[in-house]
């Protein structure tokens, strides 16, 4: 591995840690303004859950690709990266139209997808959400495009860079949108899509300056390309497949319980869905660097320097994802109610089911980016198809006497059994015994979860339960003290951690 990509790595998590902390206020900022009005906050759940969907308009193209254009770059083979990314995004184009008809027409029917709108406001607030994101679609071309360019050179760390001013404008925004107990929810989201445009044009101006790109080639290159078709469709059309399983998985949720339950519970339910994106954010993170790198060995065919990096990543990876999901999930009572109050009670234990989803992302990330670098389809296949059969079926099956809570329990479920999955892909690649897989993966973090439930048990009685800033921010530092001393407890604990922490500090101080 090349020194220099350390540093890369270093700066992207250092921008990306800075864009973290920001969404982190955000979400304790903006949240309780929004949740001031459940059932208005619950159409905007529902709406905004549709805007997610844009990510995956390109029918699985982009993501095979970055990984071709990744493989390119690595050979200094500008041209075809071009061609790659021109088609691909050519892709991306006719589906975001699509989209956004759909969005247009579900603006004059919003009731279609939300059950039980009042007429007169909400069913006015609905449709003006859908109007926006239907104008607003096709800056996800320009945000995809970015993200190729800059992510397979890793470095996402520039984007971030213009993402955070971005971030910082849409959070003070809130104070002029929601002041004096006003609730102008269609002009706080349209003003939020109004500064990601300019970021994004922002970011535009930065890729042409710094790498000299050819952006007329690229233009050219936005049409259908026989060629590049043949040599991605395998990988896109898995890819494509995977997308649709993950859309029933982690996106259909907001849409389901607003038709099956009502824009209320979407609220309830939203809570623990926010903290999950949270912890989603904080493990693509950890990640994002290494699917670029992941295919640049494959360009290269180093198989020995691939295993020592997944190696080396999925190890130093296990307690910065394990210990703050855990505490997090043994705090999550006084978190919820001192954050959006009492009457957000029954989001508790949705939370907590939700936030645990990732802690199996150790295993998970980093297996499923292996899969898609050595184009192992028949696998990817198979444990994309097990998370949402099992989660649709647990919920058709329990959710007219359990309620809400199916919804969160079995995507815990899913995601338990696609980790054991993962797991054994881990153990053979990595030749591993049951014994050593503990010995690498679970000792090191045994003392620090320990610790954890032990606090968590003393502390309970006397944590506050009221919502207020103040009782927020005392139930955010005793959390913080709990994750900051378990990492110094996996540091005095395990020699591993400790000699791999000194030997990348050790390359950052030599460049």
């Amino acid at each position: 591995m090349r020194n220099s990509y350390i540093k890369n790595y270093f700066k992207i998590y250092i921008w990306q840690g800075v864009s973290l902390i920001l969404n982190f206020f955000s979400m304790f900022i903006v949240v309780p303004y929004l949740t001031s009005e459940p059932v208005i906050y619950g159409i905007y759940t529902v709406c905004i859950s549709f805007s997610i969907f844009l990510a995956y308009a390109d029918l699985g193209f982009m993501g095979a690709g970055q990984k071709y254009a990744a493989e390119y770059f690595a050979k200094e083979e500008r041209g075809k990266e071009i061609k790659v990314i021109g088609f691909t995004n050519f892709i991306l184009l006719i589906f975001l139209l699509l989209f956004s008809i759909g969005f247009f027409i579900l603006s004059f029917h919003p009731t279609f997808l939300i059950k039980d709108l009042l007429p007169g406001k909400e069913e006015a607030i609905a449709s003006s959400l859908f109007l926006i994101l239907a104008l607003f679609t096709p800056v996800t071309l320009l945000q995809r495009l970015l993200q190729m360019i800059f992510g397979i050179r890793l470095e996402d760390y520039i984007i971030q860079r213009t993402n955070i001013f971005a971030s910082l404008v849409k959070i003070l925004s809130v104070l002029w949108f929601f002041r004096n107990g006003e609730y102008n929810i269609i002009g706080y989201f349209l003003f939020t899509q109004i500064v990601n445009l300019l970021a994004s044009l922002l970011t535009l101006l930065i890729a042409r300056k710094r790498y000299d790109y050819d952006f007329k080639a690229l233009i050219k290159s936005l049409h259908f390309n026989k060629k590049v078709y043949y040599k991605t469709k395998t990988l896109a059309f898995t890819s494509l497949y995977l997308t649709f399983t993950w859309i029933l998985y982690y996106e259909l949720d907001p849409a389901a319980i607003g038709k099956l339950l009502g824009a209320k519970p979407v609220a309830i339910f939203a809570i623990g869905l926010t903290i999950l994106s949270f912890f989603r954010s904080i493990v693509g993170i950890l990640f994002s660097p290494f699917n670029a790198r992941f295919n640049h060995f494959i360009g290269n065919h180093d198989e020995l320097g691939l295993k020592s990096f997944f190696t080396t990543v999925t190890t130093l990876v296990t307690p910065l994802i394990v210990i703050p999901i855990i505490t997090i999930s043994l705090m999550a009572k006084p978190i919820v109610l001192s954050w959006v109050g009492v009457q957000y009670y029954e989001a508790i234990t949705i939370a907590r089911f939700l936030i645990l989803c990732n802690v199996y992302a150790f295993i998970t990330y980093p297996s499923a980016l292996l899969l898609m670098a050595q184009e192992r389809i028949k696998e990817m296949y198979l444990v994309n198809t097990l998370i949402p059969l099992i989660y649709w079926t647990g919920i058709a099956l329990t959710y007219k006497i359990f309620g809400l809570n199916v919804f969160a329990f079995f995507k815990f479920i899913a995601f338990t059994i696609s980790a054991i999955f993962y797991f054994f892909i881990l153990k053979r690649y990595l030749n591993l015994s049951f014994r050593q897989s503990f010995q690498r993966y679970i000792r090191p973090i045994l003392i620090p979860v320990i610790f954890l439930f032990a606090i968590a048990f003393f502390i309970k009685d006397y944590l506050p339960l009221e919502k207020s800033q103040m009782n927020l921010l005392i139930t955010a530092l005793v959390t913080v003290f709990m994750i900051i001393t378990s990492f110094l407890l996996v540091y005095c604990s395990s020699s591993y951690f400790r000699n791999q922490s000194r030997n990348i500090l050790a390359i950052m101080k030599s460049e």
